[in-house]
């Protein structure tokens, strides 16, 4: 199976440095070089950026005709950063930072403050709520970019979503909002993310009609949401990763190479963290490739820092998140300790190509 390094000249983290430099934010990023040539040119009043969760460049091929809207206006595939996962990447493109630089690597991290495993999006360790603070808020507090574009006078930055500083719950209500603040007198900088179809994948696989249907429903409204759209905005769409239908193996299984780690892995299934206990840790790759084959990449932890995590400051944390080892998935399989009874169909997290290529769409208005 084809897998892919991330590309950090090509990526969210491009994409986001070009339209803040434009809106008067300086990032130490390079920007899309088309990009920042369509921004020198036009002073558009609205530039408007929709992420869709998963929605990666295979599975839009694979759902949406030739001449559909989307993938007429797609400019091009962009990498994914690495892990290909949700808490990093949103983290990356709402920060205009590089994994390195803020820290969210994955879904769980292990907080030597707290000596456990949190997940840092629900502050829950091991299925209960991790402290009466959250977290990864406290140790790990994250710059966002919209407050700074708004404070540098050239437009209004708003963030919509479930989680964002303007909470909406339903796809409708973003589209709505979104239509309402762009037809305003401001000039606006929308950034807009919805969790579909992510979380249909997880749950019935990336090949199911229902996920296809998912799709095009959201073709056709961005494209009834192009059409609305006041003149001079420029319209994006882009996604986080992309998902593949997963297979498990099991650290259990292998209770010589469990007994080698410190704790269970965290950051992520397909990207896999390992605290290798001191005595183990110079046979420790030699029994990890005997257990588990050619389906993970082993890397020790400076050199996983310094090839898959972008450019930029190191966050303090880092070192510890990524730990002695890091396993990265090259191909279906996902590293778990124990077997799941609801194991997630659709996974995201590891290196091959349906999770590592995301479409960048541009539309003009």
């Amino acid at each position: 199976m084809n897998w892919l390094k991330p590309d950090y000249q090509n990526c969210s983290i491009n994409l986001i440095a070009s339209i803040a430099r434009h809106l008067g934010v300086s990032l130490p990023h390079a920007g899309l070089p088309y990009l920042d040539a369509m921004l020198m040119k036009n002073q558009y009043r609205n530039i408007i950026v929709m992420l869709f969760d998963g929605l990666g460049t295979d599975l839009m091929e694979r759902a949406l005709p030739e001449d559909s809207f989307l993938r007429r206006h797609t400019r091009h595939a962009l990498s994914a950063v690495f892990p290909s996962t949700t808490t990093n990447a949103t983290s990356s493109i709402e920060c205009g930072a590089a994994p390195r630089e803020h820290g969210w690597l994955g879904w769980t991290l292990f907080f030597p403050q707290l000596q456990m495993p949190v997940d840092l999006f629900t502050n829950r360790s091991q299925g209960k709520i991790a402290a009466d603070y959250h977290v990864a808020d406290r140790f790990l507090p994250r710059q966002m970019i919209f407050p700074r574009i708004t404070r540098t006078g050239e437009a209004i930055a708003t963030c919509l979503s479930r989680f964002g500083d303007t909470r909406i719950g339903h796809l409708n209500g973003i589209f709505d909002t979104a239509l309402f603040q762009a037809r305003d007198e401001n000039r606006r900088y929308i950034y807009t993310y919805w969790d579909e179809p992510d979380h249909l994948m997880h749950d019935i696989g990336c090949h199911h009609p229902k996920v296809y249907e998912n799709v095009r429903d959201i073709n056709a409204r961005v494209e009834r949401f192009y059409r609305d759209l006041p003149e001079d905005s420029l319209l994006m769409l882009t996604a986080d990763h992309g998902l593949i239908d997963g297979k498990h193996l099991y650290l259990a299984d292998h209770p010589d190479v469990f007994g080698m780690l410190l704790h269970p892995p965290t950051v992520e299934s397909r990207a896999a963290s390992l605290h290798v206990r001191p005595e183990y840790k110079a046979i420790f790759p030699s029994a990890f490739h005997a257990a588990f084959g050619d389906h993970f990449l082993l890397l020790d932890g400076h050199s996983f820092i310094q090839e898959y995590l972008g450019s930029g400051e190191i966050h303090p944390s880092v070192h510890d998140s990524v730990g002695d080892y890091m396993a990265l998935s090259l191909d279906e399989y996902c590293l778990d300790v124990y077997p799941d009874p609801h194991p997630l169909i659709g996974v995201h997290g590891g290196l091959t190509r349906q999770e590592m290529l995301v479409p960048l769409m541009i539309a003009e208005k």
